[in-house]
C-alpha cells in the first residue's frame, strides 16, 4: 500500500520476549523456538499458495523486535507441517504477531494442510484460555477465518468476523503489450496518456537499485516521504521509518528487497519500496516528489514496475492493503482481508 494508518486497532503490549504456554494434548500444536524451526518455516512458507513474505520466519523476526508483546510461536509436528506466529498483549488480548505493518497475517501451511493448521492453532489458543483472541488483516479466500470461528465458537467464546480492508492484486499475463490491451478502453488511454506526459520531461528513467545503491535510495525514500503532505507524511514517523530499514536490511541479503527508481529531470523523482517473493512482486510503500505531480509520478512508476514484472516471469502485481482508485486504474481486483474478534462468554 502506499500509505497505512496506524489507527485501524490500538493494541497495549509488554516487553518483548519468547515465551512458551501450556498445551492440551488434543491441540495438536507446540510452543517452539522460532529459530530452531526457521528452516522448516521458510520451507512452509514457500508452498503455501499464495506466497506471501509477510509470513516467512525472516518478516516475522523483524515485526516481533518491533512489537512490545509476549512472542509465542506454535508449530503442529515435527518436523512442522505448520507454523503459527502469535503475541499475546497486556491486557491478555492473543493475537496473530505482526503488527500494523505486516499486511497480511494467517496460519502459515501448504494449501491441502491450511484448513487442519488453521484448527489446531485455534484449539491450542482456545486451550490457553484467553478472554480475547484478535486475527486481522487474514485474506478471506484462506480457511483460516472460517475455521477459527467454527472452532472458537464451539469452545464457547462470542465470535465477531468481518471485511476490514480489500488488498487489491492482478494477474499478470505473458507480455506488457497484452496488459495493457486488457485494460479497460478509458483506463488504457489514461495509462498512455499519463506515460507520453512522463516521458516528455527532461531525463526520465526508471530501474530498479542494486545493492551499492541502496542506501542512498532508501534515504531518499524517506526524504520524499518528508516532502509529502497530510496523512502520507504523518505515516512516516521515526519508528516507521526504523522499521522500513530494519526490513531493508532483512531482505536485502535473500534478494526480496526491491527498490524502484524513477528518473525526472535528472533527479530521483519517485521511489518504490517492494518485495520479490515467489511469483509475485508487491508494492509495498512508495515516495513520490510532490513538486513533480503534474507528471503522473505515481502511475508512471507502476507501470514501468509492472512491465517489468512481467519481463521477469512474475505472475503477480500486489498492490496489498488499501483500495485507492489508482489501483483498479491499472486492472487491480479486490482480495479481502478479514477480522476476527473472540470474546469469552
Amino acid at each position: 500500500m502506499i500509505w497505512r494508518s496506524l489507527n485501524v486497532v490500538r493494541s497495549v503490549h509488554l516487553n518483548s520476549n519468547e515465551v512458551t504456554l501450556s498445551t492440551s494434548p488434543d491441540a495438536a500444536c507446540t510452543a517452539r523456538v522460532p529459530t530452531q524451526i526457521a528452516p522448516e518455516w521458510s520451507a512452509i512458507a514457500k508452498r503455501r499458495a499464495p506466497g506471501s513474505v509477510f509470513l516467512t520466519p525472516e518478516w516475522i523476526a523483524v515485526a516481533r523486535a518491533h512489537d512490545r508483546g509476549e512472542q509465542i510461536t506454535v508449530a503442529a509436528g515435527d518436523p512442522p507441517w505448520a507454523v503459527a506466529a502469535l503475541a499475546r498483549d497486556a491486557d491478555g488480548t492473543v493475537r496473530l504477531a505482526g503488527g500494523e505493518l505486516t499486511d497480511e497475517h494467517d496460519v502459515v501451511a501448504a494449501p491441502q494442510d491450511a484448513r487442519a493448521a488453521a484448527s489446531a492453532v485455534a484449539r491450542w489458543i482456545a486451550a490457553d484460555a484467553p478472554r480475547r483472541v484478535l486475527v486481522d488483516y487474514v485474506p478471506e479466500d484462506s480457511p483460516t477465518p472460517v475455521t477459527f470461528d467454527e472452532e472458537l465458537a464451539a469452545c464457547g467464546y462470542a465470535v465477531r468476523r468481518e471485511r476490514l480492508v480489500t488488498s487489491p492484486r492482478m494477474a499478470l499475463p505473458g507480455a506488457y503489450d497484452a496488459y495493457v490491451q486488457g485494460l479497460g478502453k478509458k483506463e488504457r488511454h489514461e495509462l498512455r496518456r499519463k506515460l507520453r506526459r512522463f516521458e516528455g520531461a527532461r531525463g526520465t528513467g526508471f530501474h530498479w537499485a542494486d545493492d551499492g545503491e541502496r542506501a542512498r535510495i532508501l534515504d531518499r525514500f524517506f526524504a520524499l516521504h518528508r516532502l509529502s503532505k497530510g496523512e502520507k507524511a504523518a505515516f512516516m514517523r521515526n519508528e516507521t521509518e526504523s522499521f522500513f530499514r530494519d526490513i531493508a536490511d532483512a531482505l536485502a541479503p535473500l534478494g526480496w528487497l526491491r527498490l524502484g527508481v524513477v528518473r525526472a529531470y535528472d533527479e530521483d523523482a519517485a521511489v518504490l519500496f517492494a518485495f520479490a517473493y515467489g511469483d509475485t512482486l508487491a508494492l509495498y510503500n512508495a515516495a513520490y516528489d510532490p513538486a513533480l505531480a503534474s507528471l503522473s509520478l505515481g502511475i508512471a512508476s507502476h507501470a514501468f514496475a509492472v512491465r517489468d514484472a512481467i519481463a521477469q516471469g512474475f505472475k503477480v502485481y500486489d498492490l496489498l492493503r488499501g483500495g485507492e482508485p489508482y489501483k483498479y486504474d491499472l486492472g487491480a481486483q479486490d482480495r479481502w482481508l478479514v477480522r476476527l474478534e473472540a470474546t469469552r462468554q
